[in-house]
C-alpha cells in the first residue's frame, strides 16, 4: 500500500499515469517534494466523497488547488460553486475519467419516472423497475446495475447488504431489477 487510502501501488501508478494533467483544470502538476507551492501538487482525488476511499474506479488525480476548493463537495455541486464557474471547470471542460464517472449516470437518472414506495413509508424512497423501461434504458440500467457495484459502497439494508453510489442528494441501490433511490440524510 503506497498512500493513506489504501490504494494499491499498481492502481495508484496507473492512475498518476493517465492523469497527468489536473482532471479538472488540466494545469500540470508537481509531486508534492518537488514544489513547495500546494496549490501545484498532485493529489489524490476522490470522485465519489464518501468512503470507501480505496476503489482505484473513483479516483483521479488533481491539483492541491481543486482538491482543496472541492473537498467534501459532491462533485456536481462543486461544478456550480465560484471556484469552477470562474475557471470554467465543468462537465464539459473535465478529462475523461471525471466525465465519464457523472455522464451516463446524470443522465440516466435524470430521465427516470421515480414512483413513490408506498409499502415501506417509515423508510421513504423511490423506485424504477428495470421491465417497465425501453429496450435503451435497460441496457443503461444493467450498466448501471455494474456501476455501482464496482464504484459505489457497500451497506446493509434491511439486515442484508446492498452496493451503494451517491449522486447529488440521493443514494441509489439495486435490489435484483428495481432501481431505488433514497435522499441523503444530512446531519446539521
Amino acid at each position: 500500500m503506497s498512500n493513506k487510502y489504501g490504494i494499491p501501488e499498481k492502481d495508484e501508478r496507473d492512475i498518476r499515469a493517465r492523469d497527468g494533467k489536473c482532471v479538472y483544470c488540466r494545469k500540470e502538476m508537481v509531486a508534492p517534494r518537488d514544489s513547495a507551492r500546494r496549490k501545484d501538487w498532485a493529489t489524490i482525488e476522490h470522485l465519489n466523497r464518501l468512503p470507501p476511499w480505496d476503489n482505484p474506479h473513483t479516483v483521479a488525480i488533481c491539483c492541491g488547488s481543486c482538491n482543496s476548493s472541492r473537498r467534501d463537495t459532491e462533485l456536481l455541486a462543486w461544478f456550480k460553486m465560484r471556484y469552477c464557474t470562474a475557471s470554467n471547470i465543468n462537465t464539459k471542460t473535465v478529462s475523461a475519467p471525471v466525465r465519464e464517472y457523472v455522464g451516463y449516470i446524470e443522465d440516466f437518472l435524470n430521465r427516470q419516472n421515480w414512483i413513490f414506495a408506498k409499502t415501506m413509508p417509515e423508510t421513504p424512497h423511490y423506485y424504477v423497475v428495470r421491465d417497465s423501461l425501453p429496450d435503451d434504458d435497460k441496457k443503461r440500467f444493467d450498466a448501471l446495475d455494474e456501476y455501482i457495484k464496482q464504484n459505489g459502497y457497500t451497506a446493509v439494508f434491511v439486515s442484508k447488504e446492498y452496493y451503494y453510489l451517491n449522486v447529488g442528494d440521493w443514494k441509489y441501490w439495486i435490489i435484483g431489477t428495481i432501481l431505488n433511490r433514497a435522499l441523503i440524510k444530512h446531519e446539521n
